[in-house]
């Protein structure tokens, strides 16, 4: 079956739908992985305050400092999570714009064709997920480093611990736990949508 430029742009609005609020609830459980460790006069329960502080910070646009109560932090640990910010609210915007358009499509009938190809199409998107996944998995690492680099045009993003501590709990195995909710959540919400339309093909309330 050919494949249709408008099937693509379709299960591509799918992806950015499930991996958009898969960061952001990715986000917000981070603060349950955060690993734990000391610092000199503050307390476990004072450092998770200032955690959930920053996650306040990155993820509400009317929020536009950020402070820290207990645990010192830089400047330029400051600017970098002002660009976080920057993409994390923007992922927030590309969210609900993408969740608006496939609640919006799912309404409103296709042709049976369609349905066809956006199901078989979600099943390769996924598994194109799950192969890049496992060879991004197999150096870490290597990979969290290149994206950075990538993404941040300066060094801002490497913490000193000695003047931001907050890094010493957010070690490699920190962000690879993180990373593999995000596509735990990316898929299931995929599969979620891939059941919808597979059910909606299979009812025959369908155009030819």
């Amino acid at each position: 079956m050919k494949i249709g430029f408008k099937s693509l742009l379709e299960v591509l609005v799918y992806f950015l739908a499930a991996a958009s609020i898969a960061v952001i609830i990715t986000t917000n459980i981070s603060i349950s992985l955060l690993h734990p460790f000391a610092v000199n006069g503050i307390t476990w329960g004072e450092i998770i305050s200032d955690y959930r502080r920053l996650l306040t910070y990155l993820q509400f646009p009317i929020v536009n400092q950020l402070t820290f109560r207990y645990l010192p932090i830089s400047n330029n640990a400051i600017e970098h999570f002002s660009m976080v910010r920057c993409f994390l609210i923007v992922n927030e915007g590309l969210c609900l714009a993408s969740w608006g358009i496939v609640i919006s499509k799912i309404k409103h009938e296709k042709k049976r064709s369609q349905l066809v190809m956006l199901v078989s199409l979600i099943d390769y998107l996924c598994l194109g997920l799950l192969i890049i996944s496992g060879l991004t998995a197999i150096d870490f690492e290597r990979t969290f480093i290149l994206f950075h680099h990538l993404l941040f045009s300066d060094n801002k993003w490497i913490f000193n611990p000695e003047t931001d501590p907050i890094i010493i709990g957010m070690p490699p195995i920190f962000f690879l736990k993180l990373f593999g909710i995000w596509l735990a959540i990316t898929i299931v919400l995929l599969s979620c949508l891939r059941f919808y339309n597979r059910q909606k093909l299979f009812s025959g309330k369908f155009r030819f």
